[in-house]
């Protein structure tokens, strides 16, 4: 997916090498809107499974359930499998969710394609707006991302009927990507339910 990105709305290859006239320059949300994580209370954090999981900055690498909530609040988003999820703190990686649903924290927001098709265009697209703030930022501690720099994103809109047929090829590698984590995290489930009971001979093979 991504060399088929670079190769059409980097390097341009199927239009003779130069950016069709068509194409405008606009802002970011012309593709995306961003929902941004709720305040979830950390007093009401467990790691017993109680409630919903949520998902932090530190679980998106490896989008495992560490933490749950008990809490219901008002302005709380449930990612879904397949959204983009991207963490606004340390490092700014976009990721694929590939688990079941669960909160979003504060700090933590989602890159909603506008485009049914479009999360493919949407997460290369981002990808090196994310990458340069984060090669730029300077700071003493941790460094930061936040609205102001969302709203300073610039992109180059290609026209429908080229986002049609990119969508139309990369919409089933996303579906399968996710099918594959889904699948892989249902079987880690499953190995760590009955490898204990093979060892302790609870079970008989």
């Amino acid at each position: 997916m991504q060399a088929l990105y670079k190769a059409w709305f980097v390097d341009f290859e199927p239009f003779g090498g130069v950016r069709p006239s068509s194409w405008n320059d606009t802002n970011i949300y012309a593709i995306a809107n961003i929902i941004y994580g709720a305040p979830f209370a950390s007093k009401l954090f467990n790691t017993d499974g109680l409630g919903k999981p949520i998902i932090r900055i530190r679980d998106l690498k490896e989008q495992a359930f560490v933490t749950f909530t008990t809490e219901e609040h008002p302005k709380g988003h449930l990612i879904q499998p397949g959204d983009i999820v991207v963490g606004m703190d340390g490092e700014f990686r976009p990721y694929i969710w590939g688990n079941e649903p669960a909160w979003l924290n504060q700090r933590v927001c989602i890159f909603e394609s506008n485009r049914p098709q479009g999360k493919a265009f949407v997460l290369y697209t981002i990808k090196p707006l994310l990458n340069k703030i984060e090669q730029t930022q300077v700071a003493t501690t941790v460094i930061h991302i936040g609205k102001k720099d969302f709203d300073a994103f610039e992109i180059i809109l290609p026209d429908e009927a080229t986002l049609d047929s990119f969508d139309s090829i990369t919409a089933p590698m996303i579906e399968q990507i996710v099918n594959n984590r889904l699948q892989n995290k249902r079987l880690a489930v499953l190995r760590d339910t009955l490898l204990p009971k093979l060892m302790s001979g609870e079970l008989d093979v």
